[in-house]
């Protein structure tokens, strides 16, 4: 069985296309059934295990790199959503203060759009320990100040104009949120590890290790658990013991990712992980 953990971001997705969805359109007989759909298709995106790469976007442990068919499926899928939101927009022009409702969904879509693309074509990630707690403080200090923006944008939207005006700060503003405390639930799991103190070495093989390249192999977790692993990129540290003593060294417990370094370094890699009975 292969390790995973929810792939929040799909979330996101579901909410800003569905905000788009009722911002041109509202509700409609289209929206009643395919809101419950698109949910229950996100839940899976976001929950299943073990779903094709295509559908997920992410690489498994030993597969080879495919980031040209993930930026080519990632456009593919961007057009498809667009050119949806430009229809609803011709067939269904906004009027009076439903162009004002319109504009802020196609600005949420433009956001997550380069955000999406950021995060695809992003450079090896880093692996100092301060950039990662530095990471970490930034995005929760974020969470909490969109939250606390989003919600006095609103009170003072209800004085200034007297009523609520729930798609363009509210509903915006929890997708940020959302969006934020995905990030920040993925970065805490490793910060955790890192601050427990709590190193454990365990025996490691892998081919062709490079300091600062990716690297594909095997390791047996206390209690004969072996596993195969991928590691985006290995520190120099990480790769010498690697490479010429043939162990890991774990940070914290090995959960849904496996937090690697070295007790006197100061830096960490995040690897993917999966479970398997035997070495073939």
């Amino acid at each position: 069985m292969e390790s995973m953990k929810p792939r929040l971001r799909f979330f996101a997705w579901f909410a800003v296309v569905a905000a788009a969805h009722l911002a041109v359109e509202g509700w409609t007989e289209t929206t009643a059934i395919g809101l419950p759909v698109g949910f229950a298709a996100t839940l899976a995106l976001v929950f299943v295990p073990r779903l094709p790469w295509w559908a997920t976007g992410e690489a498994r442990p030993g597969a080879p790199a495919r980031r040209g068919v993930q930026v080519a499926a990632f456009g593919l899928l961007w057009l498809l959503v667009a050119a949806a939101i430009v229809a609803g927009l011709v067939d269904h022009p906004p009027h009076g203060e439903d162009v004002v409702y319109a504009g802020f969904f196609v600005s949420i879509f433009a956001g997550a759009s380069v955000f999406g693309l950021v995060r695809l074509l992003s450079k090896r990630p880093s692996t100092r320990r301060v950039v990662l707690r530095w990471k970490f403080v930034s995005v929760t200090v974020a969470v909490w100040a969109v939250g606390g923006f989003a919600l006095a944008a609103e009170v003072a939207a209800v004085v200034v104009t007297g009523g609520w005006l729930p798609w363009v700060v509210p509903l915006p503003g929890l997708v940020a949120v959302l969006a934020l405390a995905g990030w920040r639930s993925e970065l805490a799991g490793p910060v955790r590890c890192l601050a427990s103190g709590d190193w454990t070495p365990v025996t490691a093989a892998a081919f062709d290790v490079r300091a600062g390249e990716p690297v594909d192999g095997w390791a047996v977790l206390p209690g004969d658990v072996r596993i195969k692993f991928h590691l985006p990129v290995a520190p120099a540290d990480v790769a010498a013991e690697l490479r010429d003593r043939r162990r890991l060294w774990l940070a914290g417990w090995p959960a849904a990712d496996l937090v690697v370094g070295h007790p006197e370094g100061d830096s960490y890699a995040i690897g993917l992980m999966g479970v398997h009975g035997g070495w073939g």
